[in-house]
C-alpha cells in the first residue's frame, strides 16, 4: 500500500471513529417523558398571592437615577403596607431597614452550622410613560382577564410577594427552617442597586456572612423558546454578562449646513457606528453556554444531542446557527448595540460634536478594558473616539457558578413541586441584576424567575400591559415554599 493510500485510510478511520464517538455521546442520558403540569386544585394552596401582588403594584415605586425625581412617599407606603399583607412574617421574622432603599428579613435557622441562603428581589420599577395606551393602568393592580396587571407583575414585585407569601404560609403551618434564610429586597435595582442591594451586601459582608448561595431574578421557565425541546425548560442563570455604556464621539468644525465640509462630525460618527454594527466580535462558547447546551440536549431529539454533546466537533455549526438570531447570538458574543444618537440642536446647523451611545454586554472571559480597546481602534479609523459613558457603572462579567452546587440542586428540586412538566438547564443571563452586589457574601449565585413564559410574555417586561396570569403567579409562590422547605 502506498504512503498516500495509507494516509487516506488512516484519515477515513479517524473520521469514522470520531463520528462513532459523537454518536455514542449523543445516545445516552435522554430525560424521561415530561410530567403533566399542576392541576388547578393544587394551585389553590397559593390562593391569595394575586391580591398581595396587586397591593404592591398599586404603589408607584419608580426609581430614577436622580433620587430627587423619585416619589419617596410611594416607597414608604409600600413598606408600611407589608405588615398588613404578611402579619405572621412581621411577627416572627426580624426586619431591618438598610438605608432608605433596602429591606433585610432574617429568618433564623435551627442549625447554625448550615450556611445561610439569600432569596432576593427588588421592589422598584421602571416608568410607564405610555400609561394612556395601557389596557389597564400601570399602577392599578387590576385583577382582570385572569391576570394581575401593572408594573412589577413580571419585573419583579411578583418575586417579593411570592417569597413573603410562601414564608407566611409556612409559618402558619409551624415550619421552622433548618438554616437561616435572608430575604433581601432592594428598592433601586433598575438604576444600579447602589442604595439597595449594595447596602445589604456591604452590611452582610461586615457581619462576616458567607452564604451557600443567592437566588435572584433571572431566566424563566422558557415555553417554546427552544423549538427543538420537547418540554418547557427552566433556565437557571449561573452567570451574568458584564455591562458598559460606551460613548462614541466625533468632532467637527460646526457652522452653517449650507456650506458643509467634506467630513462632518455626524458623518464620521455614522461611519463609526456602522462599522461597529457590521463587524461583530468573535463567537465563543463559554462554560455556562456549554452547560446550557448539555442541559437542553436531554430534552431534545438525537440530532440535537449529537450537536450539543460534541462541541469538540460541532462548535462551528452551533456558532453559525446561534449567530443567525439576536437572542442566541447574545449567548456567544460580546454585543454592542447603538441606542442613542446626538448631534446638532438645529436642522441647519452643523454639529461641532456628534455622540452615540453603545449598550455593551460583555461575555464571560472578556472584559470592559478589552472591549473599550477594540471599539477605540474601530472608531479611530473614522476620526471618532470611544470611552465609557458612565465609568462608575461599569460591571464586569460575573463568575460562573457550578451546576453541581447544592443551590442549583435545590432549585431543580423545587421545580418538581411547581413546574413538574419542565426540564432544567444552566443559563447565561444577558441582562443585569442585583446579584453583582452579593458576590463577596455567597459561594454561588443563581438567577431564576419561576414563571412559565413565552417570547410574547417576555416582551411585556418593561413594556406596555405588563401582567402575570394568576395560575402562573401561584406556581411562583409554590416554588418558593418548596425551596424553603428543602433548605
Amino acid at each position: 500500500m502506498s504512503t498516500a493510500a495509507l494516509a487516506l485510510l488512516c484519515a477515513a478511520l479517524a473520521v469514522a471513529g470520531a463520528l462513532a464517538l459523537a454518536a455514542l455521546r449523543a445516545a445516552g442520558d435522554r430525560a424521561a417523558p415530561p410530567l403533566p403540569p399542576l392541576a388547578d386544585s393544587e394551585l389553590a394552596a397559593a390562593a391569595g398571592i394575586e391580591d398581595e401582588l396587586a397591593a404592591l403594584v398599586r404603589h408607584p415605586t419608580v426609581s430614577r437615577y436622580d433620587p430627587a425625581l423619585e416619589d419617596s412617599s410611594a416607597f414608604e407606603a409600600l413598606v408600611a403596607e407589608l405588615p398588613r399583607l404578611f402579619p405572621r412574617v412581621h411577627a416572627a421574622i426580624g426586619l431591618e431597614r438598610v438605608g432608605d432603599r433596602a429591606l433585610l428579613y432574617t429568618w433564623k435557622g435551627e442549625e447554625a452550622a448550615l450556611k445561610p441562603v439569600l432569596l432576593n428581589a427588588h421592589f422598584d420599577v421602571v416608568p410607564a410613560e405610555d400609561a394612556a395606551e395601557w389596557r389597564h393602568q400601570p399602577f392599578s393592580g387590576d385583577l382582570a382577564e385572569g391576570c394581575v396587571w401593572g408594573r412589577g407583575t413580571q419585573d419583579i414585585k411578583l418575586t417579593m410577594a411570592s417569597i413573603l407569601h410562601a414564608a407566611e404560609r409556612l409559618l402558619a403551618a409551624g415550619f421552622k427552617p433548618r438554616r437561616t434564610l435572608y430575604f433581601a429586597f432592594g428598592g433601586d435595582e433598575e438604576v444600579g442597586g447602589l442604595r439597595g442591594a449594595a447596602a445589604i451586601g456591604e452590611l452582610l459582608a461586615r457581619r462576616g456572612v458567607r452564604a451557600s448561595f443567592v437566588l435572584d431574578e433571572g431566566g424563566p421557565v422558557a415555553d417554546g423558546l427552544f423549538a427543538f425541546a420537547d418540554r418547557p425548560v427552566a433556565l437557571v442563570g449561573v452567570a451574568e454578562k458584564g455591562y458598559v455604556d460606551v460613548a462614541l464621539e466625533a468632532a467637527g468644525s460646526g457652522g452653517h449646513a449650507s456650506m458643509p465640509p467634506r467630513r462632518t462630525a455626524a458623518g464620521s460618527l455614522a461611519r463609526a457606528v456602522a462599522a461597529v454594527e457590521a463587524r461583530r466580535g468573535p463567537a465563543r462558547i463559554c462554560r455556562s453556554v456549554r452547560a446550557l447546551l448539555q442541559g437542553v440536549s436531554r430534552y431534545s431529539g438525537f440530532a440535537y444531542r449529537l450537536l450539543f454533546r460534541n462541541l469538540w466537533l460541532t462548535a462551528p455549526l452551533v456558532k453559525a446557527a446561534f449567530s443567525a438570531s439576536g437572542s442566541t447570538n447574545s449567548l456567544i458574543r460580546t454585543t454592542a448595540a447603538p441606542t442613542m444618537l446626538q448631534g446638532s440642536p438645529k436642522e441647519n446647523v452643523l454639529a461641532d460634536k456628534a455622540r452615540a451611545i453603545l449598550n455593551v454586554r460583555i461575555l464571560p472571559g472578556d472584559s470592559s478594558a478589552a472591549v473599550l480597546g477594540r471599539l477605540s481602534r474601530a472608531a479611530a479609523r473614522f476620526g471618532a473616539t470611544a470611552l465609557a459613558a458612565h465609568p462608575a457603572a461599569v460591571v464586569e462579567p460575573s463568575p460562573e457558578s457550578p451546576a453541581e452546587h447544592e443551590g442549583y440542586r435545590a432549585i431543580r428540586s423545587a421545580l418538581g413541586a411547581s413546574f413538574p412538566e419542565a426540564g432544567c438547564a444552566p443559563f447565561l443571563l444577558s441582562g443585569g441584576t442585583d446579584t453583582k452586589h452579593y458576590l463577596k457574601v455567597a459561594e454561588a449565585v443563581y438567577r431564576f424567575t419561576p414563571l412559565r413564559q413565552t417570547s410574547a410574555d417576555l416582551a411585556g417586561i418593561h413594556g406596555r400591559d405588563e401582567r402575570v396570569e394568576v395560575g402562573n403567579l401561584r406556581r411562583c409562590a409554590l416554588f418558593y415554599a418548596a425551596l424553603m422547605r428543602s433548605l
